[in-house]
């Protein structure tokens, strides 16, 4: 868990100098960053805003809200995910089917788990008919994601600004071990995670949303693949690897580029 959940988002951390104001939660990854100047050194920091994420993020995150149910349609559609049968029943065999991806399997999970609870947070701050967790968790995901992802793109400036309460979260084992000692949960070690209770606010809910919705687009192949090293490249001039290039789409373009060992640059 980033550091800054746990410290004053008023506090002064020598980086923002305006009163009122903080770092875009987003960091390194914020989409509108400034350039602070030291000395000969220039540096790109996080937008300052007196809210958890800088405007041009808080609309990231209402789109990535209003795309996630036509990725979770898309997703739920290769792997087979079916509307209840009405015809008679046909015994099957007790053991579940493998799903084609187990990743996208547990990301369809995760979406709707992670929009609900947010949705019941919403609710009360806003002052909204909720429905009983265990009505909501019992409807079908289809109907689900577009209702809470629709709920929170229509009320993402009080989504965003929610104070931090102990919320529920399912978390790898790694994870796990390295979360603050005195953390309350559930380990199910035969299963390979943990149920855990984080104090997580609106930035957490921010950073719910864009992780959610960059692991939809990666499922469905919308994001360009990791650049691959180039093996077996003869080099005597003291660079110490060749990665491809690929161009705007993913693709190789033909070209390479060096890395520099650490003895070359000096």
């Amino acid at each position: 868990m980033p550091a800054w959940i746990q410290s004053d988002p008023n506090a002064d951390d020598g980086h923002c100098a305006d009163a009122g104001l903080r770092e875009c939660a987003r960091d390194r990854r914020c989409s509108d960053p400034r350039i602070v100047t030291t000395g000969r050194t220039t540096t790109r920091r996080p937008a300052l805003t007196p809210r958890a994420f800088c405007d041009t993020d808080a609309h990231v995150i209402r789109r990535g809200l209003e795309e996630l149910p036509a990725q979770w349609r898309e997703i739920a559609a290769s792997l087979g995910v079916k509307r209840q049968a009405t015809g008679p029943k046909v015994t099957v065999s007790k053991s579940a089917a493998l799903p084609l991806s187990l990743g996208a399997d547990e990301w369809l999970r995760e979406v709707v788990y992670v929009l609900t609870s947010w949705e019941e947070r919403v609710a009360h701050a806003a002052q909204l008919a909720t429905r009983d967790t265990k009505e909501t968790r019992r409807r079908p995901g289809r109907v689900v994601v577009p209702t809470a992802a629709r709920m929170l793109a229509g009320h993402v400036n009080v989504l965003l600004a929610l104070p931090a309460e102990p919320m529920m979260r399912a978390v790898s084992l790694k994870a796990a071990a390295a979360l603050p000692p005195g953390t309350r949960g559930l380990v199910h070690e035969g299963a390979g995670y943990a149920d855990v209770i984080l104090d997580l606010s609106g930035a957490d809910a921010g950073l719910d949303v864009l992780q959610l919705h960059h692991r939809g687009r990666r499922l469905l192949g919308e994001t360009p693949p990791a650049v691959r090293r180039l093996h077996g490249v003869s080099c005597a001039c003291g660079f110490a690897e060749l990665r491809e290039l690929l161009d705007e789409h993913g693709a190789f373009d033909g070209g390479a580029r060096f890395l520099f060992k650490a003895s070359a640059r000096r």
